[in-house]
């Protein structure tokens, strides 16, 4: 049985993927950078929106790319919703007498986000990019939880919507879990592979 839920946010816990989208269209659209959407949308769904936009602004040779995205997203992203059943799978880790952990590379936005959401009472700690760990798949920020809330690694689950998140859950030596909400089908060694955010529930359960 599992213990302990370590939450990546954006695509994850948040479905803020459609106005993330919206903004880097506009930013790349101020270049006169056009992308096909689907072609973009999966590649900074299999690496990031830093590390394609970092490669953007050395092809291209610009700056400013990255901080122009982060302002009008930040303006868009206002009143994001959760995905189905992510406060419910949350409750029932903490009623299975486990915990929540948030590490996400969103400010401390993504706190207001939760708050907002009626999550913040299930959370026991939290990694935001204040904390200036090194980003996904690096495990810095994996660690730094494990350590500082003494988590049982065989107990402790990392669940995003990313590879990166998959392969800094294997770097720390904690169970991974993809959650496959694209169907994307382009992780194949994750720990747990999940279309719903319920469908983890049984996971946590307490054991007859």
């Amino acid at each position: 049985m599992l213990q302990t839920a370590i939450w990546d946010f954006d695509g994850t816990l948040y479905d803020t993927y459609p106005l993330m989208m919206q903004a880097l269209q506009q930013a790349l659209g101020e270049h006169q950078i056009k992308i096909d959407a689907p072609k973009l949308y999966r590649q900074i769904k299999e690496k990031s929106i830093t590390s394609v936009v970092h490669q953007l602004e050395q092809t291209k040779g610009i700056t400013g790319l990255l901080a122009r995205y982060h302002e009008l997203e930040s303006q868009l992203q206002q009143h994001p919703q959760p995905f189905a059943d992510a406060l419910s799978v949350c409750q029932a880790v903490v009623t299975s007498g486990g915990q929540n952990f948030l590490l996400t590379h969103r400010d401390q936005q993504a706190k207001q986000f939760l708050t907002a959401g009626g999550f913040t009472p299930l959370f026991s700690g939290y990694v935001t990019s204040e904390f200036q760990f090194k980003r996904k798949p690096n495990p810095e920020a994996l660690n730094y939880l494990i350590t500082r809330y003494q988590l049982d690694k065989a107990t402790t689950i990392m669940i995003g919507d990313r590879p990166l998140d998959v392969i800094a859950g294997q770097k720390a030596g904690v169970k991974s879990c993809f959650f496959d909400v694209d169907d994307f089908h382009n992780v194949k060694n994750a720990t747990i592979t999940i279309t719903a955010l319920a469908q983890l529930i049984p996971y946590f359960r307490q054991q007859a």
